[in-house]
C-alpha cells in the first residue's frame, strides 16, 4: 500500500462562497498514481466546510439561504463574540464570527473519505466536492491524503 499527501490553498472571494474542488481531488488522485483505494479530504479550519453535493445554482442558493436563516449573522447574540466574557483562544485581531462557528459545528464537515476506483474518485453522477466559506474570506488549506495501490 502506498500513500501521498497533497495540500492546496484556496481563497474564497466572499463569505458564503462555494468553490468546486472536484478537479483538485481528481488531480491529487492522478498524481498519487493510486488506482484502487481511498482519498481522505480534510480542511483544518473551524469556520468553513467540505460538502459533497450537486453544483447547481438553485441548490447552492437554497443551502446558503436556509443555513443563514437557521443561524443568522446579523442581529444575533453569540457568546463567542462577547469579548467581555470570552477568555479563551483570543488573538489581537479577533473578529466576531460566532455565527460561522455554529454553522460549521452543525454541518460537521471538516473531512470526507472518498473511494478511488479505476484511478478516479468514485463520486455519484452529480456529486462534486465543494468548499463552503462561512466567515470572512482568507486563505484556507485543504489536504488530500490518497492511499491504496
Amino acid at each position: 500500500m502506498r500513500s501521498t499527501t497533497t495540500t492546496i490553498t484556496v481563497t474564497p472571494p466572499e463569505r458564503y462562497a462555494f468553490l468546486d474542488l472536484t478537479d483538485d481531488l481528481r488531480r491529487a488522485v492522478k498524481d498519487a498514481g493510486i488506482t484502487e483505494g481511498l482519498t481522505v479530504v480534510f480542511c483544518a479550519h473551524t469556520t468553513c466546510a467540505l460538502l459533497i453535493n450537486e453544483w447547481e445554482d438553485g441548490a447552492l442558493e437554497d443551502f446558503r439561504r436556509h443555513l443563514t436563516d437557521l443561524v443568522p449573522h446579523e442581529d444575533a447574540y453569540y457568546r463567542h463574540d462577547d469579548f467581555e466574557l470570552r477568555t479563551q483562544n483570543l488573538h489581537p485581531d479577533e473578529r466576531k464570527n460566532g455565527h460561522a462557528h455554529v454553522k460549521a459545528m452543525l454541518l460537521s464537515a471538516t473531512s470526507h473519505a472518498i473511494p478511488v476506483v479505476g484511478g478516479e474518485p468514485s463520486l455519484g453522477t452529480w456529486q462534486r466536492l465543494l468548499f463552503f466559506e462561512m466567515d470572512e474570506p482568507k486563505d484556507r488549506s485543504v489536504t488530500f491524503h490518497v492511499l491504496g495501490s
